[in-house]
């Protein structure tokens, strides 16, 4: 026993005398002190950071050591630690490009659009496009919504704009005009052409015949792209975000990106999902070449499916059962799937086979079910080792379905910036669903109960702000920000460490970087932010209102409040 007792005080000296022999052999580069340091087993005082990797944590003597005459030493003054945050779910084109569009504010009424697009008309040029939204179905009365009304404001000027869920469209005789859509128009696979009493387009065009009018509209140019990412990308480390996934890419898209990433431009760690349908050649020869646009923090390994639409008036989700009041003949009575099954077997097994990671748009509890039924397939056809595939949205999921995720090793990405009372939710989506269906809306609760991953995607610019503070505050309370006396899918709840852990270390275990991010320990990459208020500390009704003061992805300060870069339109 007394040699056993000598040759563990021996290895304690060694690993002490080792750890000090490391610690001097070249000082940290940043430290920080006097903070709240969120860890794996409990709250820290410090971390020392040294090319990109935390190489100390605890108090400030465990750090004194790594304190050298170049080391920048941080005075926190209580300021709290934590792991940089995930978005699974972004559009981060799409959200730059939207700030310089004619926009208006959700839920605007229709004399706002028509005041806002009639600004915008009286500064473009004759013949120019005025592209914008968002607009919510429910604000306008019977046969208000049309292209009659668009014309009227912008009698010039092709207009088009997206909706709430940017899954419908609007457009003006004029916009659809140049996409060369008629009365004779068949609507396309996976789409729908609202038609008037008459059988002529009144302008408003549902999932892929909405995709058919965006390929009408003049892409914008590079400079204009690389701009528009860039200051989306700068929001996002704003808000603490150091790692996203881009949910759909084009090839012009992914060079973007690509570039930006590759010139250190863009900070954070990314992955970027090629939108692929049956037929699509385009996405096909982009998936093939995939490997070239890859960057050190730009994984381009992912493929995403568009399975169905929304669960608004639309009735676009596809669905297990028919929406209620819709009548049997109605060929939308249970959504749209908009891929059949058997043509997305194939194809997930096909792209399970090559290492791929697939994420599935799935809000409606029928294409959540074809989704899982797919990897199922390829499982059995492929064997197991593929990737833990992804199910996006999940606003509707059969109770039978949530234990089939973690057999499958399939995660639940949920959507939670919309799952708290607002005009979609509160009134769209419960028209279209009834009381009883949203009482489950987003089971996330359910989703970790199971015991699969659970992870969390913004959706941004679907909803308004990519502020994760906000959806860590309304995934706990359900409620709306601060709170209040309705809420949504109450039984759905989640406490406070399980929000952070989703938007943590579940968020770098689906992107295939937990052994370098996600947790603040030693030998981790120092992928880490400061805010101002703890919210384990904090009443969760004040979480929404976090501010963060700085964002470091591999130790690098790539956000300071106290000096920011641009985050307008300038």
């Amino acid at each position: 026993m007394r040699m056993m007792a000598k040759l563990m005080a021996g290895g304690v000296l060694a690993l002490a005398a080792a750890t000090a022999a490391f610690a001097a052999e070249k000082p940290a580069d940043t430290i920080l002190l006097n903070g709240r340091v969120h860890t794996p087993t409990g709250w820290a005082e410090a971390v020392a950071v040294r090319d990109g990797v935390i190489v100390a944590v605890g108090d400030a003597k465990a750090v004194d050591a790594y304190k050298g005459d170049a080391s920048t030493v941080l005075d926190l003054k209580g300021a709290t630690v934590l792991p940089g945050l995930h978005d699974m779910h972004a559009h981060l084109l799409m959200a730059g490009l939207q700030q310089y569009s004619c926009g208006f504010p959700y839920g605007a009424k229709p004399a706002e659009i028509a005041a806002r697009v009639r600004q915008c008309a009286s500064k473009a040029q004759s013949g120019a496009w005025i592209v914008g939204g968002n607009w919510v179905g429910a604000v306008f009365g019977k046969g208000e919504q049309n292209r009659a009304f668009l014309d009227k404001v912008a009698p010039n000027n092709p207009v088009f704009l997206l909706d709430e869920s940017h899954h419908s469209g609007w457009a003006n005789s004029r916009a659809l005009a140049l996409a060369g859509i008629t009365r004779d128009t068949k609507n396309p696979e996976g789409g729908v052409i609202d038609r008037d009493a008459k059988g002529n387009p009144t302008g408003v065009l549902r999932e892929a015949a909405s995709f058919t009018m965006q390929r009408a509209i003049p892409e914008p140019g590079d400079a204009a792209k690389r701009a528009a990412a860039t200051l989306a990308a700068r929001q996002m480390l704003a808000q603490g975000i150091t790692s996203f996934t881009d949910a759909l890419i084009a090839v012009d898209n992914m060079k973007t990106l690509s570039g930006l990433s590759g010139e250190g431009i863009i900070k954070q760690r990314m992955r970027g999902c090629v939108l692929w349908s049956p037929g699509d050649e385009a996405a096909e020869r982009l998936i093939e070449t995939r490997a070239s646009y890859a960057t050190p923090r730009f994984k381009t390994d992912c493929v995403k499916f568009m399975l169905d639409g929304v669960p608004t008036e639309s009735h676009t989700a596809a669905m297990v059962h028919p929406y209620p009041g819709t009548a049997a003949d109605d060929p939308k009575a249970k959504g749209i799937l908009m891929v059949p099954q058997p043509a997305l077997n194939e194809a997930v097994a096909r792209f399970d086979r090559m290492g791929l990671h697939m994420k599935f748009h799935a809000a409606g509890d029928g294409a959540v079910r074809a989704a899982i039924d797919a990897v199922e397939y390829a499982r059995k056809t492929n064997g197991w080792g593929g990737s833990s595939h992804e199910l996006a949205h999940n606003s509707f999921v059969d109770r039978a379905d949530i234990p089939r995720a973690r057999p499958l090793n399939l995660t639940w990405e949920f959507s939670p910036y919309i799952w708290y009372p607002t005009p979609i939710v509160s009134v769209d989506v419960r028209r279209a669903v009834g009381d009883e269906m949203l009482d489950r809306f987003t089971p996330i609760k359910e989703g970790l109960d199971s015991g699969a991953n659970v992870v969390v995607g913004s959706d941004w610019p679907v909803v308004p702000s990519v502020n994760p503070w906000l959806a860590i505050e309304t995934m706990v309370t359900r409620q709306s920000p601060g709170g209040g006396t309705e809420s949504i899918g109450a039984g759905e709840r989640v406490t406070v460490d399980q929000a952070i852990r989703i938007f943590t270390e579940n968020g770098a275990r689906l992107m295939g970087d937990r052994d370098m991010v996600g947790s603040i320990e030693r030998g981790m990459r120092a992928d880490i932010i400061v805010v101002d208020k703890n919210p384990f500390e904090v009443a969760a009704t004040e979480i929404h209102d976090t501010k963060v003061r700085m964002t470091f992805i591999d130790g690098e300060l790539v956000y300071d409040a106290a000096n920011p870069p641009p985050l307008t339109v300038e």
